[in-house]
């Protein structure tokens, strides 16, 4: 029994490895030997394991994944097309335009036109019921320092994926007695669900450690990128998240004039759901700033 635990979670050791890697460096040239020995695997074998697990072949996924992250960039920075498409991996623009179109039925130019003219209508007649959910309009601006943290991911619906999550990397830390009183508990949705497809929403239930901690399994572990953050407080039910992000993308950064840094924001939980009524859970929502 326990020679099979362990073949297991080297297994999924490896395969959070080569996912944390593409996650972080998708302006890099890749190739699938190249992955395939970063997870000591066969390259044989090796697309058939990634197929199976992400559901999808993994250039399939690389290509998304950098398709996805240009609509944010395209969103939210003032970088123009041909940095963008370098940021995501594309030597050229006119292969990013034309791998770009395919995936969305626009140019690069064209979604970053429409999204302007559609947030300048949306912001115009509405007076933001995500305010409802935000303790302040304007957030406090701090620097932060790197944190290590243990980790969970599951692929699909954050509704339900994000408490799988938890399970896992909470059941973790209190085998290996990783929690203190003053331990941070912090969730990363990686991907925009009006963009990616539900069942393949990235969320990370990550707990900090202090101490060095190995990877195990399904448990990995990652260091959340330190700097400027600006923080706000989101008041109430984990589902009006998305209402919270609509005003801050939305409303507060394009006014702020401030410039997104290429790095994930993420939720610090701050009370228990468990013993929180939900209209008076507390969660601070941590947006990387330059």
């Amino acid at each position: 029994m326990n020679v099979k635990k362990s073949t297991q979670d080297y297994y999924y050791e490896r395969i959070n490895n080569i996912l944390h890697h593409i996650s972080n460096h998708l302006d890099e040239r890749f190739d699938l030997e190249g992955l395939a020995q970063l997870g000591n695997y066969s390259t044989f074998h090796f697309h058939r394991i990634m197929r199976a697990y992400l559901g999808e072949p993994l250039m399939a996924y690389i290509i998304r994944l950098r398709l996805e992250t240009s609509v944010t960039l395209l969103r939210y920075s003032n970088d123009n097309i041909g940095v963008i498409a370098l940021k995501v991996g594309y030597e050229n623009p006119s292969s990013f335009n034309k791998a770009f179109k395919k995936r969305f039925g626009i140019s690069p130019a064209e979604y970053r036109l429409n999204n302007e003219l559609l947030r300048e209508n949306k912001n115009s007649n509405l007076k933001f019921k995500e305010m409802k959910n935000l303790t302040s309009q304007q957030p406090k601006q701090i620097e932060l320092e790197s944190k290590n943290v243990i980790y969970a991911q599951v692929l699909g619906d954050y509704k339900t994926g994000a408490g799988k999550a938890w399970e896992k990397v909470c059941a973790f830390a209190d085998a290996k007695k990783l929690y203190g009183p003053k331990t941070e508990f912090i969730g990363i949705s990686h991907d925009d669900p009006n963009i990616t497809d539900v069942e393949k929403l990235r969320y990370d239930a990550c707990i900090v450690v202090s101490d060095e901690v190995k990877a195990e399994g399904e448990i990995g572990v990652q260091k959340i990128a330190g700097g400027k953050f600006a923080v706000f407080t989101h008041k109430g039910p984990y589902e009006k998240f998305m209402d919270s992000y609509d005003y801050i993308f939305g409303k507060w950064l394009p006014e702020s004039g401030k410039e997104l840094r290429n790095v994930p924001a993420f939720e610090k939980y701050l009370n228990d759901p468990g013993e929180t009524e939900p209209e008076k859970l507390l969660t601070e929502i941590f947006i990387p700033i330059q």
